[in-house]
């Protein structure tokens, strides 16, 4: 292993020790080295990933859409609270669980800095525009990814397919156009998720926050069962 491989695989191992806080980050229970090999041995995620999810079905209905979503800001928010940028948010990186919650996964290309990352990283197709001009960035190019994954739950499709202009076309509510075109804003100053209570979007109106992270929100998607719809409670609005 080579010291650059070694230090990515220690930043991986902190994130997994973080991630007993969120009950939507893939959990890491142990590590050990081989002769050739640090190993991790995983929390085990039975219902396969977003992607999968998404190829079975196309788009989701929007309170499927909305309940994945918020479990995701959730679980972005613990990570970047700890002080990690994931730097690789996208579909096959978002597994379901046999109590069919998310799990945010792979870390391995997670940077430990908030402010002033640099380095080209993640997937096309799910990369924000600072990074792709080799600026320094922060916690915004994961929301700007979260963009993506919410624009292609909500539409079946990918925001570079089918550009922004189209969305009215995808018979979408005015609030969720709204939030994806701020997630996906090119200024990351003005993104939302950078910039702005994610949380208090019209588009989580119906979401009561602590209900969702102490898991009493019935899953729209349980692993070996029929979809069910998702009945969200009232959100209780905090001042």
């Amino acid at each position: 292993m080579t010291s650059a491989e070694e230090e990515k695989a220690l930043v991986e191992k902190k994130v997994l020790e973080e991630a007993c806080g969120s009950p939507f980050l893939l959990r890491g229970y142990l590590t050990f080295r081989t002769k050739d090999a640090l190993c991790f041995v995983m929390e085990y995620a039975c219902g396969g990933d977003l992607e999968q999810l998404l190829d079975r079905r196309g788009r989701l209905d929007i309170s499927t859409a909305t309940f994945y979503a918020a479990e995701l800001v959730s679980g972005l928010q613990h990570l970047h609270l700890k002080g990690f940028i994931h730097r690789d948010v996208k579909p096959e990186n978002i597994l379901i669980d046999g109590g069919g919650h998310i799990k945010i996964a792979d870390f391995g290309l997670a940077v430990n800095k908030t402010e002033g990352a640099t380095g080209y990283a993640g997937t096309r197709g799910y990369i924000a525009p600072e990074m792709l001009l080799g600026q320094t960035y922060n916690t915004g190019v994961d929301w700007f990814s979260f963009g993506v994954v919410l624009f292609q739950m909500t539409t079946g499709e990918s925001p570079f397919v089918c550009q922004l202009s189209t969305l009215p076309g995808f018979n979408l509510s005015l609030t969720t156009r709204d939030i994806i075109e701020e997630l996906l804003c090119a200024d990351p100053q003005k993104r939302l998720g950078l910039n702005g209570l994610i949380r208090q979007h019209p588009f989580f109106r119906d979401i009561d926050w602590e209900e969702l992270e102490a898991l009493r929100i019935q899953p729209p998607y349980i692993p070996g069962k029929p979809p069910v719809k998702v009945s969200l409670p009232p959100q209780t609005v905090k001042e």
